[in-house]
């Protein structure tokens, strides 16, 4: 349902430390879930179509609803008659070589007397797009090339388990929900040569707990939504890399946790002005170490071993005035302050404080147009992953760890044109324009093993963006219930290289993202078809001694059939990556720093991907 929203792109959200802005664009029932490990598209999968009511689509903001920092949500409306539900869900991802990835789910929901459960089970099956075959070309200071027969494969099965009760207390309504998780990968990308083999593995583990408290109700003449999540999570990486006469190993391992307590008051002056406050409180910490040897020789790395804990505080306040038929505006601030304590390697305590103001004005001049346009402060947050060493041998090599980086500043300017059309049709188009202020990339580090380099500020940049969305019914041109959905991202950043002291992009940007997906309801055979293109993506990584250029060549296809003979279960079969895309790797080593040096090798990456098929039977009892 949230998929045929027009003119609107879901959002799931992303894994930032804190509850503020970090939800994805859907809420239920009027509030954001209190959940952060259990994702929000799998918390919408867990809700039956016949327990949805309706969804509400609010652009540029309302009174009495919280946006969570977007100018468009969606919100999920339940029934709540008395009802319960069991869905069992079982797939399979299968490849030509024989591989099969299983995943299987079983949802319980059940409604009575005012209190919801929701229980959740899942055997999570993982696998890595790029997997395939190739070539590896590898040309050193020489001129001497090496080829390659080149192979990748990736996979991970692991666990899940979600519970969720809803009831009423203290008049309003009390949640609480639990989440654990775990789930391993393993990876491997294999070069063959008759004198010459290579091989690099990477095995992943990854658990998660998290349990969330959430009570909202009337205090008074306004309304009050209080919150408190504790998440705890234990990581652990082996990447080891062997080649003729050099073999490298890195691990680490770290356990992870958060803490946050949240109160929001929203208070309804009049039917056209609404006021909102509150204050969040975090505590977060982690504690890790790694180790990296180069042929059985243990090489010291910057941060190898830290303890990270940061305290935070942040307090907010805004309002939302529709002055008029036509206007609405939403504006307020938050004030955010932090200490960040490091020990280990590097021991060292400092602190942050940053007003992020936020105002939003929507002109709606008649019922099918909107004009949004949004000025914000935003302030990224640190990965704490950032303060420790890593590694990836099979790309960007090994990264040190940074004791003295702190988050970037942007200043967005951002335009959003809305037309609605056709019932179901709808563009929308977004200018963006950010002034950024400790741009987040790559520095050098030095130590007494060497120089390595590290995530870091490398000065001021810029960050330009357009961003179409189109939602077009064929009803009219005769494609009886097609619909066609599109998004076209195009970005283009500047930042100053820190060893050239040349204009380039930020590394890992990726210039555009271009996705086509149309869909057909065909009532007489009760189905439903598309197909889905993807134009792939594009990005490079400016190292000490490298230069590394990742990317997806297009075409990536998916074309699936969906049979639904009743409303309780249905049959969907899916084929991706029909026309297989190549994934390539380009990468150029140098003697020393890459401004200053000679080149020393060239390696040249280049899998063809293999086509997959799925099959998903989804019942509902």
């Amino acid at each position: 349902m949230i998929e045929r929203l027009p003119g609107f792109t879901f959002n799931d959200g992303d894994s930032a430390r804190g509850f503020a802005g970090t939800g994805g664009n859907v809420v239920i029932d009027g509030e954001r879930p209190t959940a952060k490990t259990d994702d929000l598209q799998s918390i919408l999968e867990r809700i039956p179509s016949n327990q949805v009511a309706r969804i509400e689509v609010i652009r540029g903001g309302a009174n009495g609803i919280d946006m969570h920092g977007k100018t468009v949500i969606a919100n999920v409306v339940r029934k709540h008659d008395a009802s319960s539900s069991l869905v069992a869900q079982a797939s399979a991802n299968m490849w030509p070589d024989g591989e099969v990835v299983p995943r299987a789910k079983v949802d319980y929901t059940r409604d009575s007397g005012g209190w919801r459960y929701e229980a959740s089970i899942e055997r999570i099956g993982n696998f890595d797009d790029s997997v395939g075959t190739g070539t590896y070309r590898v040309i050193d200071g020489a001129g001497t090339v090496t080829r390659y027969k080149a192979h990748n494969a990736g996979i991970g099965e692991g666990w899940g388990l979600n519970g969720a009760v809803n009831m009423p207390l203290f008049g309003g309504r009390f949640r609480t929900n639990l989440t654990l998780e775990d789930s391993p990968f393993s990876s491997g990308t294999y070069y063959v040569h008759p004198n010459d083999n290579q091989i690099i593995t990477d095995k992943s583990g990854d658990r998660k707990g998290e349990l969330g408290l959430h009570w909202s109700g009337a205090i008074g003449g306004a309304h009050l939504e209080a919150l408190t999540l504790q998440r705890l999570g234990h990581q652990t990486d082996y990447n080891v890399s062997r080649v003729p006469g050099t073999d490298e190993a890195f691990s680490s391992s770290s356990d992870t946790g958060e803490t946050i307590a949240r109160a929001t008051l929203t208070y309804d002056y009049s039917p056209k002005l609404t006021f909102e406050g509150g204050a969040e409180g975090a505590y977060n910490f982690l504690d890790g170490t790694s180790g990296y040897t180069l042929n059985g020789i243990n090489v010291p790395l910057p941060s190898a071993n830290a303890r990270v804990e940061e305290r935070r505080g942040e307090v907010f306040a805004k309002g939302t005035w529709k002055f008029s038929s036509d206007f609405t505006l939403e504006a307020g601030t938050r004030f955010e302050f932090s200490t960040i304590k490091e020990t280990g390697d590097a021991a060292q305590s400092r602190s942050f404080f940053y007003p992020k103001p936020r105002a939003v004005l929507s002109w709606t001049p008649d019922e099918d147009t909107q004009l949004r346009l949004r000025i914000e402060r935003a302030v990224g947050q640190l990965d704490f992953t950032n303060f420790l060493a890593s590694s990836d041998l099979s790309g960007v090599g090994v990264s040190a760890g940074n004791a003295d980086i702190k988050p970037d500043q942007r200043m967005q300017y951002a335009l959003s044109y809305e037309r609605d059309f056709w019932k179901k049709g709808a563009i929308v188009v977004t200018l963006l324009h950010e002034q950024i202020t400790d741009a987040v990339d790559y520095v050098p580090i030095f130590a007494s093993s060497g120089a390595f380099d590290a995530p870091g500020n490398i000065g001021n940049g810029r960050n330009d963006e357009i961003d179409v969305e189109l939602a077009l019914p064929l009803d009219r041109i005769g494609i009886s219930g097609g619909l066609l959905k599109t998004t076209a991202i195009w970005r283009d950043s500047a930042v100053t290289d820190p060893l050239t002291g040349l204009k380039r992009r930020i590394s890992g940007q990726r210039p555009q993202k271009i996705k086509i997906n149309f869909s057909q309801d065909i009532q007489s055979l009760k189905s439903t078809w598309g197909f889905f293109y993807f134009n792939g993506w594009d990005e490079n990584y400016y190292r000490l001694g490298s230069l590394v250029h990742q990317a997806v060549l297009p075409p990536y296809m998916q074309i699936y059939w969906e049979y639904k003979p009743a409303s309780d279960w249905s049959l969907r079969v899916e084929a991706d990556n029909i026309i297989p895309f190549k994934y390539v790797q380009d990468q150029r080593f140098y003697a020393g720093p890459r401004n200053s040096t000679a080149l020393i090798e060239a390696d040249y990456l280049r899998l063809q991907s293999q086509p997959r098929l799925k099959i998903q039977i989804r019942k509902t009892f």
